[in-house]
């Protein structure tokens, strides 16, 4: 589960790391509620293995009351196959660097679902009592405090970059 909820966040930074306008995110929550009026929400996500593409929507709009008003809905796609992003009829390229590592998150995604699908018949044929109530979660214990680790030399990341990092001591 951790998996899935790693790569559903990659998969939204990777996203919105191609936008031109990703700044206008961290804009609008810095401003105060009553005072929005140009804000964005992310409202679904699909990747279609037919056309091989990434497509989500944007919902545009306000925030009145504290409440979320949307205005409009607008739509972005990305092609790993093709390597583009696309945007009210306009494409840009993506560099083949960036394409692939979509196309490897995607694939871990697809896999995801492939197994997720597994282990639901798996569990369909089990005995009712061998699986646990839905709603029960098991969380792994807290670690105790530790001291934070400054890292020898400092590396720059890219949104997106699956590379593995060097791990620390």
């Amino acid at each position: 589960m951790k998996t899935f909820i790693a790569i559903m966040l990659s998969c939204a930074a990777l996203c919105c790391a191609q936008d031109s306008n990703a700044q206008d995110f961290n804009k609008t929550e810095q401003q105060e509620p009553a005072a929005t009026g140009n804000v964005k929400r992310l409202q679904s996500v699909t990747w279609d293995l037919a056309t091989h593409k990434l497509v989500w929507t944007v919902e545009k709009g306000s925030v009145v009351d504290g409440e979320f008003v949307p205005a409009k809905i607008v739509k972005y796609e990305v092609s790993p196959d093709d390597a583009f992003m696309a945007y009210a009829g306009e494409k840009r390229s993506v560099t083949e660097e960036e394409a692939s590592d979509l196309h490897h998150l995607l694939d871990v995604l697809s896999l995801y679902c492939v197994e997720s699908v597994v282990w639901w018949d798996h569990m369909n044929n089990a005995e009712p009592s061998s699986s646990p109530a839905p709603g029960v979660v098991t969380k792994p214990e807290k670690p105790t405090q530790t001291k934070p680790v400054a890292p020898s030399t400092s590396k720059t990341v890219k949104v997106g970059d699956l590379r593995p990092l060097k791990m620390l001591p």
